[in-house]
């Protein structure tokens, strides 16, 4: 799981937010299915609370590295992570993740395991790795808040007076994970015109193009917004030549998506239909490793299974909602949580055992494990991972007759 987790920290995070869009993380969570509210809302309710709190009084802390070291605010520091770490093994545990987008439960154990470390960290003196990994956990957050529109905002005058000294990329990934989408974007557009300007950072470039695009495609679904940034990208000379090329598919994409007329309907059947007709056309303009035309089609095929998933569906639905996300995932994993897809594949796989979907999920999953183990010296695949698999294999493969071996 170390490794795992390792390889999942895709930023390289200046992006000083730390841990208030963490506590916010927890918040997408707010619309337990009925049967489970009246258990969980007062436990939810005060870690809530309990959090929100702690973020305000630790957010200014670690944004500063000089406050984040100085020895008055060691203690304080130590015993604000001890809190968040408690916390966050509550929500990991908590009946609401286990009922909702199976998803959620592998974000909120990274995020758990993630604060974790942070405190070993602490607690063998090796402050600054703590406090990368304070700073990392919002990949997590940002995963969480731009799935639905279920959650609110939040908004603190402290906190409003931290951020102001953040440059506009870090601003605007705070904004993201603490859902203020309009305002996030606003930071992201300034940050892209700001690098496109003068050849920039293209790793930060190509960063706050996506994060641009997760907003306006997956959450807000307007693609006027999306061209709007797209367009600064395809006119500047100061654009990497690949990334030029992966905007102007983005913009044929997003102009197609313009035209438009009929909508998904409302039926979960419809909504996956549509769903699966959006990962076919991002299979058909995604053809490499290279070319990343398909992901305006990923996106929006996000937004719709992300939404779908959180209602009441058949087996089938649901095996193929699981599919599909997984293979969104899959596709997107360089601008996503790394291994978010093998959690979707082995969802569906444990939910929907023995069918056509879990034996597509099993293939890929398998892949997906397979490719992750293998290097130079061939596949090195670990004891404990090679039996996880032949277990799920049982599952995922449909019943024999008596008599007859896999």
């Amino acid at each position: 799981m170390d490794s795992m987790l390792e390889s999942m920290k895709t930023s390289n995070s200046s992006f000083a937010f730390l841990l208030t869009a963490c506590g916010l993380f927890i918040s997408c969570h707010s619309q337990p299915p009925v049967e489970n509210q009246t258990a969980a809302a007062p436990t939810f309710t005060a870690s809530m609370q309990n959090l929100k709190e702690l973020m305000i009084q630790l957010l200014p802390i670690v944004v500063d590295v000089a406050q984040f070291n100085a020895p008055e605010n060691r203690q304080r520091v130590d015993s604000d992570v001890q809190k968040l770490v408690e916390v966050s093994r509550q929500v990991v545990h908590s009946p609401v993740t286990e009922k909702l987008d199976p998803g959620l439960r592998m974000i909120s154990t990274a995020f758990s395991e993630d604060l974790r470390r942070a405190q070993e960290s602490l607690t063998q003196g090796k402050r600054d790795f703590a406090r990368y990994n304070l700073l990392n956990v919002t990949a997590y957050c940002i995963e969480c808040h731009t799935r639905t529109a279920v959650g609110p905002s939040f908004k603190s005058p402290s906190l409003e007076q931290a951020i102001l000294r953040l440059k506009p990329m870090e601003r605007g990934e705070f904004l993201l994970a603490t859902r203020e989408f309009d305002r996030a974007l606003a930071e992201f557009t300034s940050a892209i015109k700001d690098m496109t300007s003068h050849a920039g950072s293209q790793f930060d470039l190509e960063r706050a193009v996506r994060q641009a695009l997760s907003i306006t495609v997956k959450f807000q679904r307007d693609p006027q917004k999306a061209l709007q940034v797209v367009d600064l990208i395809v006119n500047s000379q100061n654009t990497p030549y690949y990334l030029r090329q992966n905007a102007r598919a983005w913009q044929v994409a997003l102009n197609d998506w313009k035209k438009e007329k009929i909508g998904a309907g409302t039926k979960s059947s419809d909504v996956i239909k549509h769903a699966e007709g959006l990962v076919r056309a991002g299979r058909v303009s995604q053809t490499g490793t290279v070319e990343r035309g398909g992901d305006i089609y990923y996106l929006r095929a996000l937004s719709e299974l992300n939404a779908v998933l959180m209602g009441r569906l058949q087996a089938e639905e649901l095996g193929h909602s699981l599919y599909l996300t997984g293979v969104c995932y899959e596709a997107l994993r360089d601008s996503t949580i790394w291994a978010l897809h093998e959690d979707y594949y082995e969802s569906c796989i444990r939910q929907v055992p023995h069918g056509k979907w879990s034996e597509k999920c099993y293939t890929h999953l398998e892949e997906s494990i397979y490719l992750g183990y293998s290097g130079t010296s061939g596949l090195s695949l670990p004891l404990d991972v090679k039996v996880k698999l032949d277990d799920l294999k049982k599952l995922a493969l449909p019943d024999l007759p008596a008599g007859l071996g896999q």
